[in-house]
């Protein structure tokens, strides 16, 4: 690839004409440049267009996609090589719930092209020096500048089933608002407009604006704004898209990009960091839709699954960020990175384990069945709060949640992989693991709510989360005059 001319993507990255570039790890060289500005010659042509998207997917595919980054330069963005700016930043956005409907719309334009005249002379010592300093692969010869803006529609939180079709809807609303070159329709219907109230708006843009907006109807006044922003001959604008030319077109001793990485790896750890997202928002989900006073346990173990699970993240971008600009150099081959995902999939951070994780752990479901189907009785907050509440009464029963305190096995399991990277065995699988206490608990909830019916008048009933090992899920304690008699009842 060493006489390969290069394009990449701006990124909100401060490039120039001249400036060099290390495309093993995506990165500008400052304070280093083979010309000086008197030798340096340049030249320019205007490109200018504009051109409007609409997205209602949050991938990451679908994002690059719309800036225009090829699959090398992605693989930097996945593992935290680069640092993005402006606009780019709209590719950390991600939507924090499953249940809710996102569009975005996107306004980009193209502004100029400058071109960096190549002096015919051959180098000198001092820039032969500098090119050899192995610090840089490229220098930057040509830079098309313009803007992005992105306007990012997020909906409140919504049942599963309408996430899809209010998507649908306010796409369709948008599609007929927004026109090219900042013009807009504002005739939109009583129902169109009320669905746009809905959403809140998140900006991301090359564009410095004196207020920022947070509705449908500022994005639209904002809008009409923009081409008048990036002024007439583009003195607003920023660089867009980069051209690069190999120094080894200069100097044979040039260090070089010996291959790109795959789109086929690249693919892999997309796929990877999607997966993790996922993850990311079915937490959010569980956390939002938990009560934490009445089952902090529960609560606490989604928040250590989403903690280990970032750091599991984390250290799988370091992992790909060491690896990456030595396989560009051709100091290592693509498999040593393929192992690190083929790993994963032995490993307790596999898609299907933590999904089988998440779903089973809806032992939150388990429990909410189980308090539905009890609904009215009153959860007392502790073990010694029912004890009070035995004394002072002649008869009382009590549902008990007995497996809220204990430690996950797994959880600790996955803790100790993060750390050691070396996969552990759980001891003992957990109690919401087993379809027969799920089926248990029901039935005794079923039974607790027909005896509380039956007997209200003569007994008092209350729901306590109070661990007790003896039993797996649930059990009934019964007092009489304040004394325990049995805690199987």
């Amino acid at each position: 690839m060493a006489s390969d001319l290069m394009t990449v993507a701006g990124l909100g990255r401060p490039f120039t004409l001249g400036m060099l570039y290390d495309a093993r790890s995506d990165k500008l060289v400052p304070g280093l440049r083979l010309w000086n500005g008197e030798t340096l010659k340049t030249t320019t042509r205007d490109k200018i267009s504009s051109h409007i998207n609409f997205n209602a997917s949050d991938s990451i595919e679908s994002k690059s996609n719309m800036m225009d980054i090829e699959a090398s330069l992605k693989a930097s963005f996945l593992c935290g090589l680069i640092e993005v700016g402006g606009s780019a930043k709209y590719l950390n956005d991600q939507k924090k719930s499953k249940n809710q409907s996102r569009v975005t719309f996107q306004f980009k334009a193209t502004t100029h092209f400058k071109e960096l005249l190549i002096p015919n002379e051959t180098l000198d010592t001092k820039q032969r020096e500098v090119i050899q300093k192995g610090l840089a692969t490229h220098v930057v010869t040509g830079i098309m500048y313009g803007a992005n803006a992105f306007f990012v529609f997020d909906s409140e939180k919504l049942e599963a089933s309408q996430v899809k079709k209010i998507e649908g809807s306010m796409e369709a609303a948008m599609v007929k608002t927004f026109h090219i070159e900042g013009k807009v329709n504002l005739k939109l219907t009583a129902a169109e407009k009320a669905l746009t109230e809905k959403f809140s708006c998140e900006f991301y843009g090359d564009f410095l604006l004196d207020r920022i907006p947070v509705t449908f109807k500022d994005a639209v006044q904002i809008y009409t704004q923009l081409p008048k922003l990036l002024k007439t001959k583009g003195e607003n604008s920023v660089p867009v898209k980069v051209w690069l030319m190999p120094l080894k077109s200069f100097d044979p001793k040039a260090p070089e990009l010996k291959t790109g990485i795959s789109i086929r790896l690249v693919k892999k750890a997309q796929d990877v960091l999607e997966d993790l997202k996922e993850i990311r928002m079915r937490c959010n989900d569980s956390l939002e839709d938990s009560v934490e006073e009445d089952m902090p346990k529960l609560t606490e173990d989604i928040r250590t699954f989403q903690k280990v699970c970032d750091y599991y993240e984390s250290s799988l971008q370091q992992t790909m960020a060491k690896k990456m600009p030595s396989i560009r150099a051709g100091k290592e081959s693509e498999s040593s990175l393929e192992e690190v995902f083929e790993d994963r999939k032995k490993s307790p951070f596999s898609h299907e384990k933590l999904i089988r994780w998440l779903d089973l752990k809806e032992r939150f479901n388990i429990i909410w069945s189980c308090m539905d189907i009890m609904k009215g009785v009153k959860i007392v907050d502790s073990k010694n709060e029912l004890e009070r509440v035995a004394r002072r009464s002649n008869l009382v029963a009590c549902f008990v949640f007995t497996s809220t305190e204990s430690a996950d096995p797994y959880l600790e399991t996955m803790d100790h992989y993060a750390n050691s990277l070396k996969c552990a065995s759980t001891e003992e699988e957990p109690w919401y693991y087993s379809d027969d206490v799920s089926r248990n608990m029901k039935q005794q909830a079923h039974d607790f709510i027909t005896y509380a019916n039956k007997c209200k008048d003569v007994c008092h009933f209350r729901i306590a989360f109070i661990e007790d090992k003896t039993f797996k899920g649930a059990t009934i304690y019964w007092y009489k005059k304040g004394i325990l008699q049995t805690e199987d009842f």
